[in-house]
């Protein structure tokens, strides 16, 4: 009889935990360290000894016969696991605070005391969530359907969000730091957002375009691959740092002037580019690579320049697009909001319908959504602009510093998130195109398609499975390393986890880490939606089967 091994390990974190590691501290107020309290030490009846009881059932539950039985009593443990390890300590902890003066001792000063939750509640809510995932795998094994499988995973988390709501759980540390400083958290957050997304959106254009060409040219593929790599192994701090001074130098310079030796160079490059495809079969060696590092070097300053100036412009627009309180800006950003909604109810429920006349209609109304929701983005972006750009007297006289580039700041935040961006990017386009098995490209030149047509309908389709796991996997990066980003002033969640080491407080830490950590889960869960919409039916299928 198969034994649940992930309930068993769910049960052993949970029970473990919450038995020998202190479950709640008391601290006097924000900043000094406080005294521990154990499961088994609070007084009161007998719920907080039955907790860490519950922890053990599912260690009996496991050696059950898997069926449908299992998997329900196992989500049903996990869920009631999951909200009781929150629930029972901030029970507790009012009693606590209320004889915070008899437990902490005389000469402690106390002033706003507080209930840290300790190393037990967070690895109890991990053990938690394994018990829960081991039934629910359970159920999904037995043949339950879907809606009876979401109610098991989800019951429990939204019976905590009820209580979280009604307050049950305000007083917790945290959440009391949330309440003091939710306004600046929630302008933060969306900063980190911005970077994230205007890094990853131009990455992904830099990155899909370099992975093509490496593709396409295999003589330039060792370049692109390498630089991209040595890239990703500088230090985040000392980027930050190396950006500081030219870009303070290059944001002093006018507008008119860079755009002059942009178009130098773009010609330099193209002309560059093409006496090497020219001479490439006639240098052998040493030649050839000295030459193909000159191209290479000569291309990367315009597109360093492009890059600069409009990841800096993009995120000072993007920033105000999102976060204006001016009238047209918040209508705009409700109709992105409500045409997104609307895109992916209807593309959910395309694909649900079998082919016919609905689905065409629904297909069609996705695609007019969708379009609604690029014409309300690009209306925002535009807006945006003419209010960034209304303090500027002449183009004569703009300044790249007046387009949004500068030494510290967001500008550096956003080039070195660009610049880490394109490793997955470049190296996942490139994997992915060069898997696709010739045959296929073949018997689509033989059917007659075009260059483009075969890219388009045959190459791009195939590779899009690998090339979403870099976009997912640069996405989850950018986020960790954009907290980094406060050393330089740029702002973001890094603001509350730098301060929070500072001031060693433990709460301003974990507000700052914990939007990350659920940023980071969000943006992979959006992604991965999004590949189960772009990727093909048959191409998802014939990868899980090669998988398995």
């Amino acid at each position: 009889m198969p034994v649940n091994r992930v309930a068993v390990l769910g049960s052993l974190i949970a029970g473990l935990s919450l038995f020998f590691l202190p479950l709640v501290e008391l601290k006097p107020n924000r900043l000094a360290s406080g005294t521990p309290f154990y499961l088994l030490q609070l007084e009161g009846d007998l719920r907080y000894p039955v907790l860490f009881v519950l922890a053990l059932v599912p260690l009996v539950l496991a050696l059950r016969p898997p069926d449908a039985v299992r998997g329900t009593l196992l989500a049903g443990v996990g869920n009631a696991l999951l909200f009781l390890t929150l629930y029972l300590p901030a029970v507790a902890g009012e009693a606590l605070l209320l004889d915070a003066a008899a437990i902490l001792g005389e000469g402690v000063r106390i002033s706003n005391p507080r209930l840290l939750p300790s190393a037990a509640l967070a690895l109890g809510l991990f053990g938690s969530y394994t018990v829960l995932y081991a039934g629910v795998r359970d159920l999904a094994a037995a043949g339950v359907g879907r809606g009876a499988r979401a109610l098991a995973a989800w019951g429990g988390l939204a019976l905590v969000l009820l209580a979280a709501l009604a307050g049950r759980f305000d007083i917790y540390s945290i959440l009391v730091e949330f309440d003091v400083r939710g306004q600046q958290l929630a302008q933060r957050t969306v900063e980190h957002v911005m970077f994230v997304a205007v890094a990853l959106a131009i990455g992904l254009v830099l990155g899909v375009g370099l992975g093509l060409w490496a593709h396409r040219d295999r003589r330039v593929s060792p370049v692109i691959l390498y630089l991209v790599g040595i890239i990703q192994t500088i230090p985040s701090l000392a980027l930050f740092g190396v950006l500081l001074v030219p870009l303070a130098r290059l944001g002093d310079q006018r507008a008119m002037a860079v755009a002059v030796v942009f178009a130098l160079t773009l010609v330099a490059a193209a002309a560059a580019l093409a006496l090497f495809r020219w001479l490439a079969p006639r240098l052998r060696g040493a030649g050839r690579q000295v030459l193909l590092l000159a191209v290479a070097l000569l291309t990367a300053v315009p597109v360093a320049l492009l890059t600069v100036v409009l990841a800096s412009y993009l995120f000072r627009v993007s920033f105000i697009a999102f976060t204006s309180p001016v009238a047209t800006l918040a209508q705009l950003r409700t109709l992105m909001l409500v045409t997104l909604l609307a895109a992916v109810v209807l593309q959910v429920l395309a694909r649900r319908q079998r082919p016919g006349v609905a689905r065409s209609w629904l297909v069609r109304a996705t695609w007019l959504a969708s379009a609604g929701l690029v014409v309300a983005l690009v209306s925002a972006l535009v807006l945006a602009s003419q209010l960034f750009l209304a303090r500027v007297e002449s183009v004569s006289t703009l300044t790249v510093r007046e387009l949004g580039v500068s030494g510290i700041g967001p500008a550096p935040a956003v080039i070195a998130l660009t610049l880490y961006s394109l490793l997955p990017l470049v190296r996942n386009t490139y994997a992915g195109l060069v898997n696709v098995d010739p045959a296929v490209i073949d018997a689509g030149r033989g059917m007659g398609m075009s260059a483009p047509q075969r890219f388009m309908q045959i190459e791009l389709p195939l590779a899009l499975p690998v090339i979403m796991a870099g976009v997912r996997n640069a996405s989850v990066a950018l986020v960790g390393i954009a907290a980094i980003a406060t050393v330089i002033g740029a702002g973001g969640l890094g603001d509350f986890i730098l301060g929070g080491i500072i001031n060693t407080s433990i709460d301003q830490i974990l507000l700052g880490a914990l939007p990350a950590v659920l940023l980071a889960v969000f943006l992979d869960a959006v992604l991965r939606g999004g590949e189960g919409i772009l990727v093909s039916p048959g191409i998802r299928a014939s990868d899980e089967v090669a998988a398995s």
